[in-house]
């Protein structure tokens, strides 16, 4: 997939430098929640570019910011996902019950102790609940391997994977039988618990500046064409 351009993820962090998670006065909070805010809305401008490259025409893709002034560290996610209405009240329900998504969040620097303090960066995750499953498992297998094949060349990103307390399942290589792994396991973990609610599947990567800049494009580049793919099988 060919970006738009490539998105300088220390330029848009540039705002929160200072900020450490442990220091924040009750001020600081509500300035570094609007930072948060608008990184993200600078931000989705070229994400939904990066959709529209890859096919589709955003106009039935919804984004919207959702802040939590309750989380001092991450205080608030940018959601795009498809514009359909299952609540008559609420976006936020539409957004977060959806049955794919794409999420980004800008975290706060937090401090260890006095030596050792952690950047602030992006948090990215493909979230994918029953149905989307589904539509992940009838895509064509091509669709995997050209997302893969431009990432061949240089090192992989490191930490490109499925949340999962208990088990450890990269994303790349292999994506396809690497998603297909993941999804089987969150419909065991879903039956072993006797939920109601899948254990949905999330493809997540976090990007702060101890990362190769390149991967923050590629990664999220590569998030934006399956949500597409995914929102096209969806329409078939």
């Amino acid at each position: 997939m060919t970006t738009p351009h490539m998105l300088d993820p220390n330029a848009l962090l540039k705002p929160l430098n200072g900020y450490i998670v442990e220091d924040l006065t009750n001020a600081d909070i509500a300035t570094t929640g609007a930072i948060a805010a608008s990184i993200l809305s600078d931000l989705a401008s070229p994400v939904l570019k990066m959709l529209s490259v890859a096919g589709e025409s955003a106009d039935d893709i919804s984004a919207e910011f959702f802040p939590d002034p309750d989380d001092e560290s991450t205080p608030g996610t940018l959601i795009f996902w498809p514009t359909t209405r299952t609540s008559d009240i609420s976006t936020r329900d539409d957004a977060f019950n959806a049955e794919y998504s794409l999420r980004l969040a800008v975290f706060l620097s937090e401090r260890e102790d006095e030596e050792v303090i952690y950047p602030a960066g992006f948090s990215m995750v493909l979230k994918l609940n029953e149905n989307g499953c589904e539509l992940v498992k009838n895509l064509p297998p091509a669709v995997f391997e050209r997302l893969e094949f431009q990432m061949k060349g240089s090192p992989l990103p490191n930490g490109f994977e499925f949340l999962d307390d208990s088990e450890h399942i990269t994303v790349i290589p292999n994506m396809r039988r690497q998603f297909l792994k993941a999804i089987t396991r969150a419909h065991s973990v879903t039956a072993k618990k006797r939920s109601k609610e899948f254990e949905a599947v999330m493809a997540h990567y976090i990007w702060d500046n101890t990362e190769p800049e390149v991967h923050f494009t590629s990664v999220l580049s590569t998030l934006a064409t399956l949500f597409v793919a995914i929102h096209h099988k969806s329409k078939l």
